[in-house]
């Protein structure tokens, strides 16, 4: 437990160490806090048939703070129940019962008065968490037990009563104030009295008659009776919990209190934008931050008139900025200020999954196109699969992933017809498929014209997919497939699949792919995915599904 104790310090001294933080706990301060709980005891007497069961605790507190370290003075008053475990029932001496059988159990009370360092970590204004290390004296007294019969003194030990043994104590405490100067205290201890000594009566300390148990008859050996006559110096330990109030006590006059608040809000919807990043900037340097919540706000409390240049940032987007004036701040108010997307652009909230299924990917490069200027850049998803981007007015975008073993398909978003003014997300959803070997994988827009098989314009974006694919995955070998659907004879179809194969394999070639590496099939109409074989009368959406391209990894 010593060992545990020593441990939870040095991990909590230094995230106290690190983690200064501004707040008004910053300030001199003086709290005072009482508590109530229950104590569960360990006392290492070497006493047989003797046990301490768990009872109440009760304290108070005073603590002074000059920022996130402190001293604190503690007194705490602990009770315990003695129990005794000898036996009661079916006492025999020989063939003679015992009678008159009485029994004696004494609460042991424990008064500690200690003094030590404080170490206190802010979480917000409302909120901290407090490490406390005490070490002061302590007084002992109660805890007599014993079990008499009309004959002997069947088990006893004397208590205590001891004064000013040395004690140490280790305390967790976690604060909430509910108001200015009121809040609640939770938290647990350890404290360890060291070398407290037995109470010795009639030169002995503590004793028991040995008996022997058979067909639950309890038979006492009063000639091999076990006296102790010297009292031991040994441990009491125990831990607790408790609840309490704690109250904060102003020690100097209130100095005046500026603070600032920052909305976040799109200017043409009105909509407020919740965890928008806000920074305070002085000079170029970065003073303070803080995230909006959930009604757009971000609050700076305390902080010091000045010149401030506010930035802000959404889904790392940059927001228009603002400043503030020295001299627009007021005593013991709250100045306002605003900032707000520009109203030319619209926010792409897109996320990345695995076709066909809920599940996002993760670290996924997103390769992002204007389509009217022809500028690409790319951006990561995050551990949910997601990603932003700033889309312009009137512009319309191709997206696709790039991830290892992974084909991505190609979505577009577009910016036109939309109205800015009651519009400021647009969503976006892009899948990809795993590349397993052997697994076919549709390719999109692959259109041909009518008994054509050159490889038409809009059907190379797709390919140049299959490209960066084959690039990004140097050893893979991929089958190329090419289908029709149930229409013209079978040799026709099979004919003209595989010219169509054979075109795409000889411009995947063309882009720098080892013709080795693919292999073009022409399936004709014989993996038709619906019903529509010949005679069976079908629509040309249904025809459509079965005229495609498809690859897959060849398995090794």
């Amino acid at each position: 437990m010593r060992k545990l104790v020593t441990l939870v310090f040095v991990v909590v001294f230094q995230i106290f160490n690190s983690q200064f933080r501004t707040s008004l706990y910053d300030d001199n301060q003086l709290s005072a806090s009482l508590r109530g709980g229950l104590d569960f005891p360990s006392y290492d007497n070497q006493t047989k048939y003797i046990d301490y069961r768990y009872n109440l605790n009760l304290g108070t507190s005073v603590d002074f703070y000059f920022n996130w370290i402190g001293l604190g003075v503690d007194l705490d008053y602990l009770k315990n129940t003695s129990k005794n475990t000898y036996p009661t029932e079916n006492l025999y001496n020989g063939n003679t019962p015992l009678t008159n059988i009485n029994i004696t159990e004494n609460k042991i009370q424990r008064y500690f008065l200690g003094i030590g360092p404080n170490f206190r970590y802010v979480i917000n204004d409302d909120l901290s968490l407090a490490f406390k290390l005490k070490g002061g004296i302590s007084n002992i007294k109660g805890g007599e037990t014993s079990v008499t019969s009309s004959t002997y003194n069947l088990n006893y030990h004397n208590g205590y009563d001891v004064k000013n043994i040395l004690t140490g104590k280790g305390q967790v405490e976690l604060n909430w104030f509910f108001s200015e100067y009121v809040g609640l205290n939770f938290g647990g201890y350890y404290i360890q009295h060291f070398k407290a000594k037995d109470q010795v009566k009639s030169n002995s300390v503590s004793g028991y008659i040995p008996f022997t148990e058979n067909n639950n008859q309890y038979n006492i050996n009063p000639t091999n009776s076990e006296i102790r006559s010297n009292s031991l110096d040994h441990e009491i330990h125990s831990a607790g919990v408790f609840a309490g109030l704690t109250f904060r006590i102003p020690t100097k006059e209130a100095s005046p209190n500026y603070g600032l608040s920052v909305v976040a809000r799109d200017k043409e919807t009105g909509l407020i934008l919740p965890d928008t990043f806000i920074e305070l900037f002085k000079n170029g340097k970065r003073t303070h931050f803080a995230k909006t919540n959930s009604q757009g706000v971000a609050f700076f409390k305390n902080i010091k008139p000045d010149n401030y240049d506010i930035k802000g940032s959404l889904y790392n987007i940059e927001l228009s900025s603002a400043k503030t004036n020295k001299t627009e701040f007021v005593k013991n108010s709250m100045l306002k200020k605003e900032i707000s997307t520009d109203s030319e652009t619209f926010f792409v909230k897109g996320q990345v999954s695995i076709c066909n299924s809920k599940n996002p990917l993760r670290d996924v490069t997103v390769v992002i196109k204007n389509n009217e200027t022809e500028i690409y850049h790319e951006i990561k998803t995050d551990i949910n699969g997601k990603f932003y981007f700033k889309a312009d007015k009137n512009s319309t975008y191709s997206i696709y992933g790039k991830k290892g073993n992974h084909f991505s398909q190609t979505e577009s978003v577009t910016s036109k017809n939309v109205d800015r003014t009651n519009t400021l997300f647009l969503n976006l959803q892009v899948c990809m498929e795993e590349t397993t070997c052997g697994k076919p994988i549709n390719l999109k827009n692959i259109h041909y014209d009518l008994d054509k098989y050159f490889i038409r314009e809009d059907a190379k974006p797709e390919l140049n997919k299959l490209v960066q694919f084959m690039k990004d995955n140097p050893k893979v070998k991929v089958e190329l497939a090419s289908h029709t659907d149930s229409r013209a004879s079978d040799d026709y179809n099979k004919t003209l699949s595989q010219n169509r194969a054979n075109a795409a394999v000889d411009y995947l070639v063309s882009k720098g792919i080892d013709k080795t590496r693919l292999k073009p099939i022409g399936y004709g109409e014989t993996q038709l995915l619906n019903k529509c074989s010949n005679g069976i009368d079908c629509t040309e959406s249904q025809h459509q599904i079965n005229r495609r391209t498809e690859m897959k990894v060849i398995c090794p």
